[in-house]
């Protein structure tokens, strides 16, 4: 039985009272899910007659059966809290994302944390937590960290049956996500588009196909893309580099001398360099854009997928 359905048909079709009761538990569902039989029509304010007939008319059993129905309704709403922050963080700034992270990180931590600790945790100004808890829809810090402690504390599939290594790729991807905001991405998109040509300088090995499809997305996309994959053609390539040309390199990895040698002529030409790579590699800082990967290895592949889904969305903008 679907109660959250049964709650929205209900409300619209039973009298005064009964649409009172409906309206009051869809608004309170975690309240309700903690509250007994009299303290639940005393919230409500309707009597324990009104309550018995609406169980009725909900479907169930009897009074029993539908709290039991209200409670499981209230945890799974609790569970799908999580996930509705998981599922913000697209929209969030880059500030905001890092509060995701560290209660992504740890719930329980951050449902008992003070509004200090958590942005401390986070490297965060206070006032970052509040926004972010609204971010979420919570009224403020304290309707944040009441939810969370009911999201911590119910036992779930998510919790039971996680998979380590699904976890470990998420949480590179998010750490990811919150290196670059939305600004970052649309500058490099602009780069882009502005420029008269864009040479794709990508790793070769297993990596490749992942750069061919960068290429072949990216020239979808509208941009005068050239793939460069050998040395020689490089550096014939490099010789006609002019101020409006790009240089886009793929590095998930390692930066090979030629790389290197490619970023030091592109500067000489006051040609832009964007780069795609972990913040561990130099080419981060000498790279006119950079665009991160995950820091963890083993998720640089879905890192690269979820890099390009970022670019083509920024592109669309322009």
């Amino acid at each position: 039985m679907d109660i959250v359905w049964q709650l929205r048909q209900q409300s619209a079709h039973t009298d005064a009272p009964e649409s009172k009761l409906a309206r009051f538990i869809l608004d309170n569902l975690h309240v309700s899910a903690q509250a007994t039989m009299e303290e639940l029509a005393t919230q409500a304010g309707v009597s324990p007659e009104v309550l018995r007939r609406f169980a009725a008319s909900a479907g169930c059993r009897d009074l029993d059966d539908f709290l039991h129905q209200v409670r499981k309704a209230g945890q799974h709403q609790e569970e799908v809290f999580i996930d509705v922050i998981r599922q913000r963080q697209p929209s969030l700034t880059q500030q905001e994302n890092r509060v995701a992270v560290a209660i992504l990180n740890d719930t329980a931590f951050a449902a008992s944390a003070t509004i200090e600790q958590l942005a401390g945790r986070a490297e965060v100004s206070a006032a970052t937590i509040t926004r972010f808890a609204r971010s979420v829809g919570c009224e403020d810090i304290r309707d944040l960290r009441m939810r969370l402690a009911r999201a911590s504390s119910v036992p779930s599939a998510r919790t039971t049956q996680a998979i380590p290594q699904l976890e470990a790729i998420q949480q590179a991807l998010a750490q990811q996500w919150s290196q670059a905001d939305n600004a970052t991405w649309e500058r490099a998109a602009r780069a882009l588009q502005k420029a008269r040509s864009v040479l794709l300088i990508g790793a070769t090995g297993q990596t490749t196909p992942l750069v061919a499809e960068v290429h072949q997305r990216l020239s979808t996309a509208g941009l005068s893309l050239a793939w460069i994959q050998d040395d020689n053609l490089l550096r014939m390539t490099l010789s006609r580099l002019q101020p409006d040309d790009l240089l886009l390199i793929l590095a998930p990895d390692a930066v090979s001398s030629s790389v290197l040698s490619a970023v030091h002529h592109a500067h000489i030409q006051k040609s832009a360099v964007i780069a795609i790579c972990p913040t561990g590699l130099d080419l981060a800082n000498q790279a006119d854009i950079w665009l991160p990967l995950p820091d963890a290895q083993h998720a640089r592949s879905y890192g690269i997928l979820c890099a390009l889904d970022r670019l083509e969305t920024a592109l669309a903008l322009f």
